[in-house]
């Protein structure tokens, strides 16, 4: 009888636990090339009838990525913190925006699969997500690629780099990255995503005094975009300008950096002046 009273309450406390969390995983998208990270959304439904607190300075990481490979090799879990607490409502269901930044979350090339587990810091387990399925390829700088030096006011300056920009076919569409490497190992410091580039137009690309490199190119039917990138790998700005009446727009280097010329500013995301017919969906970039 105790036995049975016993197998009784682990089977109620299991349903129990199982049902902790609804949570869903998903990729913004499901093809990267090496080194670049890697962003998903986590959405997770909390069923456990009451607020549960993850994160928060010095608590255990709330959320840990599984990747396997299709042949069944794991490779290093990668685990995310929070300085910050978060708040999984009762009932409620919240989403979570995470980069898995760094190399090594697609060093490798092949096809893997992700899942990932929450923390359910009363119990101490993790409740697993649905599994995705992301490739990782790699193609040469087909672009441009030229040393530099970082300057005086970045990380690691003195050090040799280079910036090389790979035009990438990925499914119907041809996307512009930006990739910067250490000059004497070769190994990748940050590889990140430009955008959609038509080649109706062919790119400009150059690095100014400063270091910063310059990438001018059509990103849209008479969309152009302006991406400025710091010798420290990261995005310094990024400005759209419109072919506008035949004056397209062009990038003039100066000895103060750089400076377009022809057509005119274009924001994509402002709502288009009174008068005017709504813009087209093809005038946003994506993620815009």
């Amino acid at each position: 009888m105790n036995r049975l009273l016993l197998l009784l309450t682990f089977c109620l406390l299991s349903g129990t636990v199982h049902a902790q969390y609804v949570t869903n995983l998903t990729l913004q998208k499901n093809q990267f090339i090496t080194g670049e990270p890697v962003v998903a959304v986590i959405s997770v439904t909390n069923r456990s009838g009451a607020d549960v607190i993850v994160g928060g300075h010095g608590a255990r990481d709330w959320l840990q990525f599984e990747i396997t490979e299709t042949a069944g090799r794991r490779l290093s879990p990668v685990t995310i913190s929070s300085e910050q607490p978060i708040t999984l409502k009762a009932g409620g269901t919240s989403k979570h925006t995470v980069e898995i930044s760094g190399g090594y979350s697609t060093a490798d090339l092949g096809t893997f699969n992700m899942i990932a587990n929450v923390l359910h810091p009363i119990s101490g387990q993790f409740y697993m997500s649905n599994k995705v399925r992301m490739t990782i390829t790699d193609s040469k700088p087909n672009m441009f690629d030229q040393p530099f030096g970082v300057p005086e006011g970045f990380p690691n300056a003195g050090r040799a780099r280079r910036f090389q920009v790979i035009l990438f076919r990925e499914l119907d569409t041809l996307q512009l990255y930006c990739r910067i490497t250490d000059d004497r190992s070769g190994a990748y410091i940050a590889t990140f995503l430009l955008g959609p580039a038509m080649m109706a137009v062919q790119p400009q690309i150059s690095i100014d005094t400063k270091n910063k490199l310059h990438i001018f190119f059509l990103a849209q039917p008479r969309i152009f975009c302006h991406a400025i990138v710091n010798p420290d790998g990261k995005i310094y700005k990024r400005t759209y300008y419109r072919d506008s009446e035949g004056n397209r727009p062009s990038l003039l280097m100066t000895n103060d950096g750089a400076l377009v010329t022809g057509g005119e500013v274009f924001d994509p995301g402002a709502p288009p002046p009174k008068g005017k017919p709504l813009r087209k969906a093809s005038e946003r970039p994506p993620g815009l």
